[in-house]
């Protein structure tokens, strides 16, 4: 097997998904390209927060406490995102989710250990159109390297919906009302809700409401890339 692995390596080699060079999926240049977050949004209303908390004259009784990223969708980072979504190079993955680890830790960033990590969910169809959910995958990968129960089908999603590219925060938070559903109600859990990149936020606000109605504790987001 590794003499396989080594003559595939040779005839298709390994390229660094950001620049194209030989060697890694992610070459050292671009890792050294990667600028973490000047600064973190409140989840509802996109201002700057201190640390990501949400503010208070925002928080609701359903809103996320927390919004957590390691880096702005740009460069390196966003071509990571690209190669794990429409590429399907699910070994994308693992190199996101230890460069957001590294980032959580710089920012002495930790999790209790009831904590839950959940994926924002695709829809049957879209998941199935591509094999796979990335935030998933992240979610995954994340709750092994730091030992959290993760909870895969917790959260559904129940309908399509459009495409949020062309709409301004109001009409994404309207598309996307309704969609998610729990498959279980459970009390006191915190959760961590995991997506690949977050925009406005309404997509993983409408996630934390349908949790917290359903009986979680603390809804702390967390995304490898703000865009």
């Amino acid at each position: 097997m590794n003499l396989l692995n080594r003559v595939l390596g040779f005839v298709f080699p390994t390229r660094c998904v950001s620049c194209g060079r030989a060697g890694a999926l992610l070459c050292g240049e671009c890792l050294f390209q990667l600028e973490p977050l000047e600064a973190l949004p409140c989840i509802v209303c996109g201002k700057p927060a201190v640390l990501g908390f949400t503010h208070p004259v925002c928080r609701t009784r359903w809103a996320p406490e927390r919004f957590l990223a390691a880096f702005p969708y740009q460069g390196p980072a966003r071509r990571l995102v690209q190669a794990l979504k429409y590429k399907r190079l699910r070994a994308v993955a693992k190199i996101m989710v230890e460069l957001l680890i590294a980032e959580l830790r710089e920012m002495g960033i930790e999790f209790g250990p009831q904590a839950q990590v959940v994926p924002i969910p695709l829809s049957f169809w879209r998941k199935g159109a591509r094999g796979f959910n990335q935030s998933e995958l992240l979610g995954r990968e994340l709750a092994e390297n730091l030992r959290l129960e993760f909870r895969s089908n917790l959260l559904r999603k129940i309908k399509d919906t459009s495409s949020q590219v062309s709409l301004d925060r109001p009409e994404r938070q309207a598309n996307v009302r309704g969609v998610f559903a729990v498959s279980k109600e459970f009390y006191g859990r915190d959760i961590i809700l995991v997506d690949d990149v977050v925009t406005t936020g309404s997509t993983v606000r409408e996630a934390a409401h349908v949790l917290k109605k359903a009986g979680a504790g603390q809804v702390w987001v967390l995304a490898f890339a703000q865009d």
